[in-house]
């Protein structure tokens, strides 16, 4: 029996419309049943089951249910997906990931790869889905589609449809991913016709996606008003997400407990309802209007403490974690340790020194090349492809996962990197020494 080669496995797939039977099942008995308990609720204003296949999907991404809502938004279709990299090495995942065509991606580099695969799929009159933005939402809202997104829809020269989820974030937290049902609702639109992906400048298509696929749970529930389940342990592990007191600026002393998130430094805080609103433990706190304004002010000192500091510099002790190529990893992770070492970071470049399988190792990555970084379960640890392709995670000794991403795409964005923020609505964050508005930003 030939050894286990993952690598080539994955490098010599070739994209393939999933098989009926098995997509029909794994919607009847996982997608149908937990988009029931969520209560998805599908808004569809293009008559879904009219369109003719061979056509294209983008959407924004909220969690990992996202492929159910939006199978069964696009019911009488199958749809290709497409997926990390990193999944297709976890023992539970590559069987059916193999089993439905999905395409793996290495996120946040240049790889040919999935592009390839979507466009065998489109030849063969097929349906691609893909998240623009690269990965699920961080903070209940968007980040801006990565580089290049506008460019493959020109190529494809078909149909482009978009989703929109709402309620997906508050149904599936990063910060604690356990369920939380309510309700979700999913959108969808007619986003191109051929003609326009062909006539279009690439900027005005890539403001159309932006625009199209665009949502903030915590605004969008302001009026919604939907209750959501599990009250009693949602402020639990929120500290890992949002890392920093508003009140004080402390690191690390925020705490959440059953629906209390307070300061242990200053004793600022609130609690936080079935709504997802912030309520002050008292008149004296400071407290950001909603959770997705206290992770954006999080990004605004991150941007200004780059900006403003030639030599900033953020390090950290870290368990090395890396892909093995002979076996598939534990389902309960997303790697295995290799190594021990710390991480470095400044305006021009991440740094990995120390040890790998028990020799001296290390990892550089410049800033203008780094556009994210990958987190897989929640906020506890993170991962980055680097330019020789392979994979590696870090697992921090200290809780501030959230802001070494927040870092690593400020100081990207900073060194003139291709992955701009260009969301209006985002654009207050880069407001240069404008101090914070307490009537705006805060309740």
């Amino acid at each position: 029996m030939a050894k286990l080669d993952i690598r080539k496995k994955l490098s010599e797939r070739k994209g393939k419309i999933p098989p009926a039977f098995p997509y029909a099942c794994l919607k009847a008995f996982g997608a149908v049943p937990n988009c029931k308990r969520m209560k998805l609720e599908i808004v569809d204003n293009v008559g879904v089951k009219t369109i003719p296949d061979n056509f294209l999907v983008l959407s924004n991404h909220t969690s990992r249910c996202d492929w159910q809502y939006i199978g069964l938004a696009f019911s009488g279709h199958r749809l290709n997906y497409m997926a990390s990299y990193i999944e297709f090495n976890r023992s539970h995942m590559h069987f059916v990931f193999d089993l439905l065509k999905v395409i793996p991606k290495r996120n946040f580099i240049n790889d040919i790869h999935p592009i390839l695969e979507v466009m065998q799929i489109i030849r063969q009159g097929g349906n691609v889905i893909l998240f623009p933005e690269g990965k699920s939402s961080i903070s209940g809202s968007n980040q801006p589609i990565m580089p290049g997104t506008a460019q493959m829809v020109r190529q494809l020269k078909v149909p482009v449809y978009s989703t929109t989820i709402r309620g997906g974030y508050m149904s599936n937290t990063q910060w604690d991913i356990y369920d939380r049902p309510g309700k979700v609702v999913i959108e969808v639109n007619r986003l191109f016709t051929v003609e326009e992906t062909q006539t279009l400048p690439l900027d005005e298509i890539e403001r159309r996606i932006n625009t199209a696929i665009y949502n903030d749970d915590f605004e969008w529930n302001r009026t919604a008003r939907v209750k959501y389940e599990g009250n009693d342990r949602i402020a639990n592990r929120l500290e890992e997400h949002l890392y920093l007191c508003p009140k004080c600026g402390r690191e690390l002393t925020m705490h959440g407990e059953g629906n209390v998130f307070k300061c242990t430094a200053c004793g600022n805080g609130a609690t936080i309802d079935e709504y997802y609103d912030l309520h002050p433990l008292n008149e004296d706190c400071l407290i950001p209007k909603t959770l997705r304004v206290w992770y954006e002010l999080q990004r605004r000192k991150c941007y200004r403490d780059i900006k403003n500091d030639p030599d900033f510099r953020i390090e950290e002790k870290v368990t090395l974690g890396a892909l093995p190529n002979d076996h598939y990893v534990d389902k309960t992770v997303t790697s295995e340790p290799v190594g021990e070492g710390i991480i470095t970071l400044d305006r021009n470049e991440f740094t990995y020194k120390g040890t790998k399988n028990g020799e001296p190792f290390e990892l550089h990555q410049k800033t203008v090349n780094m556009l994210s970084v990958v987190l897989e379960t929640d906020s506890s640890y993170f991962g980055a492809f680097f330019d020789n392709r392979e994979y590696y995670e870090f697992h921090p000794e200290h809780k501030l996962v959230p802001k070494w991403l927040l870092s690593v795409e400020e100081c990207h964005r900073l060194a003139g990197g291709k992955w701009q923020n260009n969301l209006p609505e985002q654009q207050w964050i880069y407001e240069d020494d404008k101090p914070d508005d307490r009537e705006k930003y805060y309740l």
